[in-house]
């Protein structure tokens, strides 16, 4: 295996879900302030992934509810799912970039990756490490659904795009 493309796909990861983070911040200053009176806007600059998108569900929910559209209450529940989702591939991308690495060379010349977390979780009494092999098909996994949620996460960049102005 070439463990460059490990690596690769890790890099990968990180930008695209660094992407997601920008595009949420859109949505939330097209809602804070849809008419672009203070530009650049300073709001959600320095908030935590966690608070990021806890406010942005805040305030896309809010924003539906008192929009005009069709089917808020799905929209809604469709919001708050790709939300929970976002939740996930923090998690994840927080694993990949606070992980040690350890590379596994064989006599073979067939080689490994080791993801390891430093922190030791304890489960009933016993030390538990979180380790896993990682590979491009477990990160490319985790990329389509990412992909997923940047689909249902433009989409209402979109509909704020349309909306923000009216309300």
């Amino acid at each position: 295996m070439d463990t460059s493309l490990i690596y690769q796909k890790i890099g990968e990861f990180v930008v695209s879900f660094q992407w997601l983070e920008h595009r949420l911040r859109e949505i939330g200053w097209l809602i804070i302030d849809p008419k672009r009176n203070s530009w650049p806007p300073k709001e959600l600059r320095d908030d935590t992934n966690v608070q990021l998108l806890n406010k942005i569900e805040t305030l896309y929910i809010r924003f539906l509810k008192v929009s005009e559209i069709t089917d808020k209450e799905k929209k809604i529940t469709s919001f708050k799912e790709t939300i929970a989702s976002l939740h996930g591939h923090r998690k994840y991308r927080n694993l990949l970039l606070h992980s040690a690495y350890i590379e596994i060379h064989r006599v073979d010349d067939s080689e490994e990756i080791w993801r390891s977390n430093p922190k030791l979780k304890y489960a009933d009494g016993d030390r538990v490490f979180d380790t896993e092999t990682l590979t491009p098909e477990k990160i490319d996994k985790v990329m389509l659904q990412m992909a997923h949620d940047a689909l249902t996460i433009n989409k209402c960049y979109n509909q704020a795009l349309q909306l923000a102005g009216k309300y």
